[in-house]
């Protein structure tokens, strides 16, 4: 009897320790889900807005520019009505305007590859931003998996929104969203992304609530 009870209590203990060990991995990887709108971020981030704001601005300016070197380029051809044709005048005239037509798509091609590398470096650092908040965010709380969601609803008389929202790989989420944490509380301040941020063990992680559209 004495060697049921006490093989009893050691596969107890063992289940114990197997049970503990077994919630203790769970806390330390982390097995909670949340979900971020990275589009909302970029659509209402100030700072972003501000700076693609200003990549716009030079292209008008540069639009401008374009507009007065093609004017001067008509002006330019009209002259040829003055000269005969084939005259050392008219030759002259159509050397000038090849000129002036090479360097307008010369520098119409540098400029439209400008901007689109100011853009495309804008969203780049912003999203990397994004990416290291989250990281930072998920690793103190331990969060295991975050998924890129979109919280606009669908406009079911646009093909492309319909479209867009049929493919969505977030169909349902409660009180996951963390995107207006990662956006007010670190995005919109002056959070550097710990290089090697440690999990607070203990916890279970904050209570995320929904965001309001």
């Amino acid at each position: 009897m004495k060697t049921i009870l006490y093989f009893a209590t050691v596969v107890a203990v063992l289940l114990s320790l197997g049970f503990v060990t077994q919630s203790t991995y769970g806390q330390a990887v982390g097995t909670r889900v949340a979900v971020i709108d990275v589009p909302y971020i970029f659509k209402n981030y100030t700072g972003f807005k501000a700076e693609v704001e200003k990549v716009q601005q030079d292209i008008n300016t540069f639009r401008r520019w374009v507009a007065e070197e093609q004017k001067k380029i008509r002006d330019e051809t009209k002259k040829l009505e003055l000269y005969k044709t084939g005259s050392a005048e008219y030759k002259q005239t159509e050397e000038e305007i090849a000129r002036m037509q090479m360097n307008h798509r010369l520098e119409g091609a540098k400029k439209e590859r400008e901007f689109m590398e100011r853009e495309a470096k804008l969203y780049y650092d912003l999203y990397k931003r994004i990416e290291a908040a989250v990281a930072d965010f998920a690793l103190r709380n331990q969060i295991g998996l975050v998924l890129r969601f979109s919280g606009e609803d669908i406009d079911p008389t646009d093909r492309k929104s319909i479209m867009l929202g049929v493919n969505r790989p977030v169909v349902y989420q409660s009180r996951l969203d963390i995107t207006d944490i990662i956006l007010k509380k670190y995005i919109e301040t002056s959070f550097q992304a710990d290089p090697d941020p440690i999990p607070v063990t203990g916890r279970t992680g904050p209570q995320i609530p929904p965001r309001q559209y």
